[in-house]
């Protein structure tokens, strides 16, 4: 199977050494489903569009600061051309990677900071953002979003919460996985129990909504239970956002559990999701 690989980039040194990385990527072991890698390159984002128009593309290796547009807009105007094409940023470390984390919850794929491109890792980035994208199609055609609440659904969430642990890996942080749920949650099954425990969940989902961050993952993912994913940094870590959420929480009366991811000590969300389940009912997970 052929690749085919858009490189958008306007220094002409880091085009070389793209140029020459993909050179070395042709027919390599690194791939599993592809053997021949076929890339085309742009200097310009005008270069950019023009082959995105007639070209036939796997994937999207972009520089989001070139000669002719830079930043957040970079990223606008190809999502806007290709929203079919999995995109890898090719971003500079500090203020960059700021940018790139924001613009994953954009429609991004994956990135790589530029001391990091060689062969394997840009590889891995290529194949991890087009699984990613293909998982993320197959979602959209089931169903992304919760009917009651309107927040994302489960398997949304499960989705794109493993986009999160990728980007605490690569930026060494930790994520913080929190299930919420409301205090007075109904069990019984009588349609007036049913019909209160729904006016309970998108009432709990409202006051989520107000005291999570803009880039904060927030879904319902189960009967009773909401659940969001945050990423801590260096102005607040995961135990003060976890503090911060449940000061809030409490005046709504939200109870909620939690559990961290640690780079360091990698464990899958399902793992997770069940510590933050045990966190928030230790009663129960006692007996």
């Amino acid at each position: 199977m052929t690749l085919r690989v858009l490189v958008v980039e306007s220094n002409p040194e880091e085009l070389l050494f793209l140029q020459d990385v993909l050179s070395d990527l042709d027919g390599s072991r690194q791939w599993t489903q592809w053997t021949h890698v076929e890339p085309l390159f742009a200097t310009t984002w005008t270069e950019a569009e023009k082959l995105l128009a007639f070209e036939r593309l796997d994937v999207i290796v972009l520089d989001l600061y070139l000669s002719d547009v830079q930043g957040q807009e970079t990223f606008r105007r190809c999502h806007s051309v290709a929203p079919e094409l999995p995109v890898v940023l090719l971003v500079q470390e500090n203020e960059e990677l700021l940018l790139a984390e924001h613009l994953l919850r954009q429609g991004v794929q994956d990135f790589l900071v530029w001391s990091d491109v060689d062969c394997a890792p840009l590889a891995r980035a290529m194949k991890n953002a087009i699984d990613r994208h293909r998982l993320l199609a197959a979602t959209r055609a089931t169903s992304m979003v919760d009917s009651l609440t309107g927040l994302l659904s489960r398997d949304a969430f499960l989705l794109l919460a493993e986009r999160d642990r990728h980007i605490a890996e690569s930026l060494h942080r930790r994520q913080l996985l929190i299930l919420a749920e409301p205090q007075a949650s109904i069990a019984a099954a009588t349609d007036r129990d049913e019909h209160q425990r729904d006016l309970q969940m998108v009432d709990a989902a409202e006051q989520l909504r107000a005291i999570a961050g803009a880039t904060d993952l927030l879904a319902r993912v189960g009967l009773v239970h909401l659940a969001i994913s945050v990423l801590d940094s260096d102005k607040e870590s995961a135990e003060e956002i976890f503090a911060r959420l449940q000061e809030s929480a409490d005046k709504y009366r939200i109870a909620l559990g939690a559990a961290v991811y640690d780079p360091h000590r990698p464990m899958d969300l399902e793992h997770l999701l069940e510590q933050a389940a045990r966190d928030l009912h230790p009663m129960a997970a006692a007996n």
